[in-house]
């Protein structure tokens, strides 16, 4: 079986990795989880400048910092996952996929 968000996460954990050897960075304890959260937030203050509700102009350049901040949640949450040891993909089958298993209601 194929685990794209596994295979994912391995590659983002060699970046990490070298951004943490280039900058000193301990990323012990909840420093994934933490991490996680100060990402949503830049995400969410991207979206707000995206969709028009800041200071900052809306456009192209907005859209695509918020493009970035949305890699940046991906790839916290992937490192945060592979270092609880969850299988994201066995977790996204479980919690989501299985819903197209079910016959459609009427």
């Amino acid at each position: 079986m194929t685990r794209p968000l596994g295979d994912l996460a391995a590659r983002i954990a060699q970046v990490s990795d070298i951004y943490a050897g280039r900058y000193g960075i301990d990323r012990s304890g909840d420093w994934h989880l933490l991490k996680l959260q100060e990402e949503v937030g830049e995400l969410t203050q991207s979206y707000l400048t995206a969709s028009g509700r800041t200071r900052r102009p809306a456009g192209d350049e907005a859209r695509t910092a918020m493009a970035r901040e949305m890699a940046d949640v991906l790839g916290m949450l992937l490192l945060l996952a592979r270092d609880e040891g969850v299988d994201l993909d066995a977790a996204v089958r479980e919690k989501w996929l299985s819903w197209l298993d079910e016959p459609a209601d009427a």
